[in-house]
């Protein structure tokens, strides 16, 4: 009996063991620390900017995916403005993960019910040189294309006076810039309109491509409208 308890207890500890060494933390952090110093902008007031350079405000289960193997259900944040992702192991104590060996990950929104993924393409043809190992938000990817996303928050406005009344907080701003992946592997930024996307997505199939926004009526400024082009372009 004895024996079994100790085998139990000891493969009871092993998930949170491979989670804590899958998860590669290299920066320990706090929560609170964190969220009020990343509202402090280089020039800026030492007041707390209006918004948040978080993709949620708030902590969010999600699943981590590492060349090692995926780690289910980590509480999570993504910094959007200096591209770091936290993993909360306790409710006082948060670490930056390595991101080096990560390939993907998922946050879940629960006040929206919407998850939010991110993916490295490591495989794919990019002009950009930062952006071979960035992580792009997925819209859609279910064939041979993919609609991706990439968002950053910076602080606009702020001001540091020489006393209280004349210091004014900045405000977080989110900037966003669409990438389209075509049956070539090729990730290239993209406007949300019909040219553009059209011209992305090449001339061997512009023809029918053209026909199909036509017969939809489809509004290529709109993301979902968009997506359904590329599900059309993917069955050709």
């Amino acid at each position: 009996m004895r024996f079994l308890l100790i085998g139990l207890l000891v493969a009871a500890a092993t998930p949170v063991a491979f989670a804590q060494a899958a998860l590669s933390p290299v920066v320990a952090t706090d929560p609170e620390y964190i969220n009020r110093e990343l509202a402090k902008g280089k020039g800026h007031s030492n007041m707390a900017a209006d918004g948040t350079p978080f993709l949620m405000p708030y902590w969010s289960r999600g699943n981590v995916l590492m060349t090692t193997g995926r780690v289910p259900r980590p509480w999570l944040k993504y910094d959007l403005a200096k591209d770091r992702l936290l993993w909360r192991r306790s409710p006082t104590d948060s670490l930056e993960l390595d991101t080096s060996l990560v390939t993907e990950f998922s946050l879940a929104d629960s006040l929206r019910g919407k998850i939010y993924t991110y993916r490295r393409y490591l495989a794919a043809r990019i002009a950009s040189y930062p952006l071979r190992t960035a992580f792009f938000e997925v819209n859609y990817d279910e064939g041979k294309s993919a609609l991706l996303r990439r968002r950053t928050r910076t602080i606009l406005g702020g001001s540091n006076g020489p006393s209280l009344a004349g210091r004014q907080a900045g405000k977080w701003e989110e900037t966003s810039t669409f990438y389209l992946k075509n049956s070539d592997n090729v990730i290239e930024p993209v406007k949300l309109n019909a040219k553009a996307v059209l011209t992305t997505l090449g001339k061997a199939k512009a023809p029918l491509l053209t026909a199909y926004v036509t017969r939809e009526r489809l509004d290529l400024s709109q993301e979902t409208d968009v997506v359904k082009l590329l599900r059309y372009y993917d069955s050709l």
